[in-house]
């Protein structure tokens, strides 16, 4: 078991890190990752997933994709699958969650289109959300570091050990040639 334990400790951190750098990198080059906070995608996106989305153009987003766009009434990001467009004087898209009865009782037009999702992961939303937080930033830079030194410290103790050993034997070894006629 801690065979298993120890390597397993490098992939746990290198998702851990992975985690933190996308959300944190991922706005720098326009892309968002955020927090699926509803069932109202599911089982497609789980309450608690973890969402990437790419800004795109309106023009090329159609029917079945899932986007992300400013909820109505303010304050929140909506991420629904698109279920018509409308392709007047003005680019309308009808969305509606996998999980909801009915369509939205709205449209999104393209302005409003903040991108596409690109992949999901889930639960791990949970995780994003808390790395963003304070605490959860320095956690995110604590743990890793602390596995690393752990496991620095094991290899340390063991080479330490084994000198110690092989001296002791060499010593054992001496003394008992001096004993030797």
């Amino acid at each position: 078991m801690g065979r298993f334990i120890e390597n397993l400790s490098p992939v746990v951190l290198l998702l851990f890190l992975l985690l933190a750098g996308l959300t944190f990198l991922a706005p720098g080059y326009g892309w968002q990752v955020n927090t699926i906070l509803s069932g109202s995608m599911e089982p497609e996106l789980p309450a608690g997933g973890l969402v990437v989305i790419r800004p795109v153009a309106a023009n090329a987003v159609e029917v079945g994709d899932i986007i992300t766009f400013p909820s109505p009434s303010g304050g929140v990001l909506i991420t629904h699958r698109v279920v018509a467009v409308e392709k007047g004087s003005k680019l309308l898209f009808h969305t509606k969650g996998d999980a909801n009865e009915g369509p939205d009782p709205y449209t999104v037009s393209a302005e409003q289109v903040i991108g596409k999702v690109c992949f999901s992961l889930p639960y791990l939303g949970y995780v994003s959300k808390f790395v963003k937080t304070p605490f959860g930033l320095v956690l995110s830079l604590l743990i890793p570091g602390l596995i690393l030194l752990g496991r620095e410290g094991k290899k340390l103790r063991l080479v330490l050990h084994k000198e110690k050993t092989e001296e002791i034997q060499s010593l054992q070894q001496q003394s008992l040639r001096e004993k030797v006629p």
